[in-house]
């Protein structure tokens, strides 16, 4: 059985919602790591999301500054949710997504050798508050300054037309 001592997840017995299969079996292939994680956040699972952040970069991102960035509001929660992951290589994933216009290699790392874990580092961490806040700010301007107060028929205004990593 193996435990996540920090953030007390038995990643052998928890799975996320849908069934998919064993967690740790999905963990055991870099591609599935993103997809997982988005599926926490998606469901308002944030600690078990919180989980899947290697325990080294845990120590530098509290749970407060991981919710804040992550899941705070509707602009984070979208940018997961739209962000997919373009190429696969040993120890690193290419997230990108065409409404925000964003592109960007995120590090991976084995966690006990088994399962692979999201390495954010601070300039990962500043580039989701960036890119958040610039896409924000993109609405509030086509509502004529309103915040989070949108029609019904409202339609998403997207910061790009590409993810630019050309695919």
């Amino acid at each position: 059985m193996l435990r996540i001592m920090s953030g007390l997840l038995c990643l052998s017995c928890a799975t996320p919602p849908g069934d998919q299969g064993d967690l740790a079996e999905r963990l055991k292939d870099p591609a599935q790591v993103w997809p997982a994680f988005q599926e926490f956040i998606r469901d308002g699972q944030y600690s078990k999301a919180y989980d899947l952040v290697h325990p080294g970069t845990r120590k530098a991102m509290s749970y407060e500054i991981f919710y804040i960035v992550f899941a705070s509001f509707e602009a984070p929660r979208r940018l997961v949710a739209r962000l997919q992951v373009h190429r696969t290589e040993p120890g690193k994933i290419r997230l990108c997504s065409a409404e925000f216009g964003a592109s960007r290699e995120i590090r991976l790392a084995k966690y006990l050798n088994r399962v692979w874990t999201l390495e954010f580092t601070p300039d990962d961490i500043e580039f989701f508050k960036g890119r958040t806040l610039e896409w924000y700010r993109l609405q509030v301007k086509r509502a004529d300054g309103w915040h989070f107060a949108y029609p019904p028929d409202w339609t998403y205004a997207p910061l790009g037309r590409t993810c630019g990593c050309a695919r």
